[in-house]
């Protein structure tokens, strides 16, 4: 159930083998011109051409809720309330489908010594809809709506047997699942120290360039990351990670929101420490397994309020595999913040995620750019969220689960009545996922969640109805 960025994906592969001694400088051909100078005394180049896709097919089957999704993060505010419509009662259906799709080319020398990745991204578009970006699904095609997914060069460095690879451009950037686990523009260097893995990074989130009024060459969103992975023992793996946020370029317009990505024109340092990993081993049953996760923030946010900030994280993932089966228990604590007047900050934030553990409040619908929170909480409350999932390998190419969740925030908030509360409310999911072809996947899931007294707070009339949604993928992969 969980997208990923990275994927294995199957490919086709060219060897390219390039005769430069052969090849003729002529004013007439540009090319043979570049792959002269690229050569110089190199007799031959000797490339792979790996070239993947993922066309992903989204429909929203049903949902009586549609405001919760008409965007991405549409309530994701203050537990639910932001400016978008709040839940309502009645006449708010919806049903819809949509495409994304990425295809990327990796280059690579015959000894995988260079690697350069290339990849666009189409969506998500849904059907009959316009775009302001440049056209979209409606009549007649679509106008400019393609972004740049990765751009980078991956190399490792000479005379070093060890991995010691450095990374520049557009790429992934894996702090941690629940810190920061997308896309940036940064350098990364990644090496091996006997059994220790180790990340070295520096990304630039924002640039903010010097003016007139502006002379600081340091005044930029930059984090800088420290991490290591390990194996102290069979069946054990460890992860250590530091991490620096900073920015100084407080120009009076920038407002602090519940993800640093979008924080706008703040000065602040925010520093990120955190421990995870897993461990597994046999039983009578099956693999018995733990994944864990502890996370604190600190720091402060200069601009504006002069705010100190203390936050952090717990989560955990217990469970068994037996036989087709697996079974998990997963619960995480995300900090919250119980007064917005004294000062601090202590609801956690992450910088920029995409959580899948909620079909009705994360990421986990197919429709997946369309959810009231991508981040493990809800505005500045938080969240607890504790889970219980079965998910069944029927056969080779069908699989099915189920999965009961009790979700609350953090800290209360305030009811219609006056009164605090926090429970949002208990919520059922469900999937199947069948394989047509060894590359193509046809799922479906559904999620509802009876609603509980933080929905009522925010919903029309103070009664939430509960809240349903069925979505459904066609997926095509290579």
């Amino acid at each position: 159930m969980v997208n990923s960025d990275l994927e294995c994906r199957k490919s086709k592969r060219y060897d390219i083998e390039i005769p430069i001694q052969e090849a003729k400088v002529s004013k007439k051909n540009i090319f043979l011109t570049v792959l002269a100078v690229l050569a110089m005394a190199t007799p031959a180049l000797a490339v792979d051409v790996a070239f993947h896709g993922d066309l992903n097919n989204r429909f929203n089957l049903y949902t009586n809720q549609s405001q919760l999704y008409r965007t991405a993060g549409s309530l994701e505010d203050k537990a639910l309330a932001s400016n978008a419509t709040p839940v309502e009662k009645d006449a708010n259906s919806a049903v819809w489908g949509d495409i994304k799709y990425r295809l990327w080319t990796e280059a690579s020398s015959n000894d995988g010594a260079v690697k350069g990745v290339y990849a666009i991204e189409l969506g998500a578009i849904r059907f009959g809809q316009n775009y302001a970006k440049g056209g979209g699904g409606t009549y007649s095609g679509d106008g400019v709506n393609i972004e740049t997914r990765w751009a980078y060069t991956d190399i490792q460095l000479p005379f070093v047997q060890s991995k010691a690879r450095v990374l520049i451009g557009l790429q992934p950037w894996n702090v941690n699942s629940f810190v920061w686990n997308e896309t940036v523009m940064g350098v990364q260097f990644k090496g091996d120290a006997g059994p220790v893995g180790y990340t070295l990074g520096w990304a630039r989130g924002h640039e903010n360039y010097p003016t007139t009024t502006s002379q600081n060459a340091f005044q930029d969103a930059d984090a800088l990351l420290a991490r290591a992975d390990l194996k102290p023992a069979e069946g054990t793996k460890l992860g250590l990670f530091a991490l620096w946020q900073r920015q100084d370029a407080f120009d009076g317009t920038g407002a602090i929101t519940n993800e640093i990505k979008s924080f706008g024109n703040n000065e602040y340092g925010i520093y990120t420490l955190g421990v995870d990993g897993g461990f597994t081993t046999p039983t009578g049953p099956g693999n018995f397994f733990v994944n864990w996760d502890a996370i604190y923030q600190g720091g402060t946010i200069d601009q504006p309020g002069d705010l100190d900030v203390s936050a952090y994280l717990v989560h955990a993932d217990v469970g068994v595999n037996v036989g087709a089966a697996r079974f998990t228990y997963t619960g995480w604590y995300a900090s919250g913040d119980d007064n917005d007047l004294d000062g601090d900050i202590n609801n956690f934030m992450s910088t920029d995620v995409d959580r899948f553990d909620s079909i009705v409040l994360f990421e986990g619908g197919y429709t997946d750019d369309n959810y009231v929170t991508e981040a493990p909480y809800l505005g500045t409350v938080g969240l607890i969220l504790n889970k219980i999932a079965a998910d069944v390998k029927a056969t080779e190419k069908t699989a099915f689960g189920g999965a009961v969740l009790y979700l609350m925030t953090a800290e209360d908030v305030t009811l219609a009545s006056g009164a605090k509360g926090n429970v949002i409310g208990t919520e059922i999911d469900a999937y199947i996922s069948h394989k047509l072809y060894p590359n193509v996947e046809v799922a479906v899931n559904a999620g509802y969640l009876f609603s509980d007294e933080v929905v009522d707070a925010v919903a029309v009339g103070g009664d939430a109805d509960d809240i349903f949604r069925s979505t459904m993928r066609v997926r095509y992969s290579f």
